[in-house]
């Protein structure tokens, strides 16, 4: 789950060749493994720079945010923030991070790590995003979108934020739904699966990360959703799909149950770090490269 506090209780395993807990650099072209390293104990979530020169993780347990160099995998700077860090947002020179456990939002300083700035929000705060006003916004748990200029508006509860077009929708986890910012428009699941990640897809879509009853055994699902005739398209059923994002033509899936990452693309899908713990992904296009997360223990 950017994407991420993500669910789960896989067995605490690892595979040759990939680290328990750590960064995993995969081919975006045909995900080749190119690198590996062990960073943190309970890594949940990755951003990458625009130059595709460094990787920003989110260690929850610890409260760590790391900067991590690409493609050496050598890291940059460490700073704590505590809090059970979940969502992670690079702008403006700024690393937004969402608190999950201690009700706040931090911004660090990308270049040395260092805290720039405080806000206080609802409980349960999760994936961050910009709304089409330019606002910085995070989804959490409690219902609400919280605005960091301090306002706040009706939502999902649940945990992801994507903006699709000129919309902003919402993931109401326990009721399967999506939740329009604005109006509280619904829209439920083709299936009953509980979504737990939203992100931008092609063509003004939304893509959706769905986990099952169970989350590592029970089939979930990856949905595209068309806002504008409100119709679905399975993509996937993986099991404990974490996230989704879009890189180029592919949908790019964290299939934590499963234990690899899904390029589906063509309505082809193929498999890539085949026993990997993935539980976050970024596309890193300008050096054509996936900046995987892997936790065994989540």
């Amino acid at each position: 789950m950017l994407v991420i506090a993500c669910g789960g209780a896989a067995p605490a395993t690892s595979t040759p060749g990939y680290p328990e807990s750590g960064l995993v650099l995969l081919s975006l072209r045909d995900g080749s493994a190119k690198g590996s390293t062990s960073i943190g104990s309970d890594p949940v979530a990755v951003i990458v720079s625009d130059d595709g020169a460094i990787a920003y993780l989110a260690d929850s347990s610890p409260g760590d945010v790391y900067a991590v160099a690409i493609p050496g995998l050598k890291v940059a700077w460490r700073h704590h923030v505590g809090g059970a860090p979940f969502g992670l947002m690079l702008r403006r020179g700024r690393i937004y991070v969402s608190l999950f456990s201690g009700a706040q939002v931090v911004e660090l300083d990308a270049a040395t790590g260092a805290q720039l700035a405080t806000h206080t929000v609802h409980e349960g705060p999760a994936v961050l995003g910009v709304a089409p006003d330019g606002r910085v916004m995070v989804a959490g748990t409690r219902g609400v979108v919280d605005y960091l200029d301090g306002t706040s508006t009706p939502a999902g509860h649940g945990f992801a934020v994507a903006v699709a077009g000129d919309q902003v929708w919402t993931a109401d986890y326990e009721r399967a739904e999506l939740v329009r910012v604005g109006d509280g428009h619904r829209v439920g699941l083709p299936v009953p699966v509980f979504p737990f990640w939203l992100a931008p897809g092609a063509a003004g879509t939304l893509l959706i990360a769905a986990e099952g009853g169970t989350e590592d055994t029970d089939p979930g699902g990856v949905f595209s959703f068309d806002p504008m005739t409100e119709t679905f398209k399975t993509l996937d059923r993986p099991r404990d799909p974490d996230q989704v994002v879009q890189s180029g033509p592919a949908v790019l899936v964290a299939a934590h149950g499963d234990r690899q990452v899904q390029s589906i693309e063509g309505g082809h899908t193929s498999a890539w770090a085949s026993g990997a713990g993935v539980v976050a992904l970024a596309p890193d296009p300008a050096l054509g490269l996936l900046v995987v997360v892997v936790n065994a223990h989540e």
